[in-house]
């Protein structure tokens, strides 16, 4: 069963708030990887379980390192 949450598309300005940094940082960032590429382009949006899904498994790889 998928809930609604796993729908749910973040915008540019939902990616800031939930990741705590300025326009700028956010695309350092992304140009350097440590931001999980959109899946719609224009506009530029992300799925929420999928940013969830990549910083899970960034911090997994960190801890076994």
């Amino acid at each position: 069963m998928t809930n609604q949450k796993d729908k749910e598309f973040l915008k540019i300005k939902d990616m800031l708030v939930k990741l705590g940094v300025t326009r700028t940082q956010f695309w350092k960032m992304r140009k350097a990887g440590d931001v999980p590429s959109p899946v719609i382009k224009n506009p530029q949006m992300w799925l929420a379980s999928k940013v969830t899904e990549f910083y899970e498994n960034r911090a997994s790889q960190q801890q076994s390192s």
